[in-house]
């Protein structure tokens, strides 16, 4: 998987240069929760980093594929007020590839939707600040979220975008407590809140 992500990442320049695409690379940080753990709010900060290539199709709309390492998860701090001490946290590492349709307007402005793929890397689990490695309902290996946001170009090169990220399907492969029906099935579901820089190499046109 490493090898197919440095490959792709390798290709992104080149393929910017083809006519009719565009390329680069984007990073960014995220605060996320899992709904269905009975931990609410987006106390969980993360981080993703990667490469995109894009099509324009028409002068208002294009599709772009990326490929980029996000971290999702969920995090319990410690209750002063309810004299809760219990602390709780869950780092999930993806390889998640997103295609999404975008669509320009105002000319520096975009609106983007799209399915991406979240290929499981690994997770890391704490409980009182002691590791709790074992699981009895695993993650998935692949699952299915949805995105949708809102960008804007800051100069021809440089963008800058805000997304929310769910799951369409649930992130582990039955049922633990506290999960929720949401959409298709009861489970756990990735909820995401991002924002991200993107560096295209070829000047776009406005």
């Amino acid at each position: 998987m490493k090898r197919i992500a440095v490959l792709v990442l390798t290709l992104v320049p080149l393929i910017g240069l083809t006519q009719g695409f565009n390329g680069g690379i984007l990073a960014g940080g995220l605060v996320s929760q899992i709904d269905g753990d009975d931990n609410e709010g987006y106390h969980k900060l993360g981080f993703l980093a990667g490469g995109f290539v894009s099509l324009k199709v028409s002068p208002r709309s294009s599709f772009q594929m990326e490929m980029e390492y996000i971290q999702k998860g969920a995090r319990k701090n410690a209750d002063t007020l309810t004299n809760m001490d219990t602390t709780f946290l869950n780092r999930l590492h993806y390889l998640e590839i997103p295609v999404l349709y975008q669509f320009t307007f105002a000319q520096r402005f975009q609106a983007e939707v799209g399915p991406a793929a979240d290929i499981f890397l690994g997770s890391y689990n704490e409980v009182n600040g002691l590791e709790a490695p074992y699981l009895t309902v695993p993650y998935r290996g692949v699952t299915l979220c949805g995105i949708a946001g809102i960008t804007c170009f800051i100069t021809d090169h440089l963008k800058a975008g805000f997304r929310f990220n769910y799951s369409l399907i649930s992130i582990r492969s039955g049922i633990v407590a506290g999960s929720r029906t949401i959409l298709f099935e009861k489970g756990q579901y990735n909820n995401v809140i991002s924002l991200a820089l993107s560096w295209y190499f070829k000047p776009r046109d406005f």
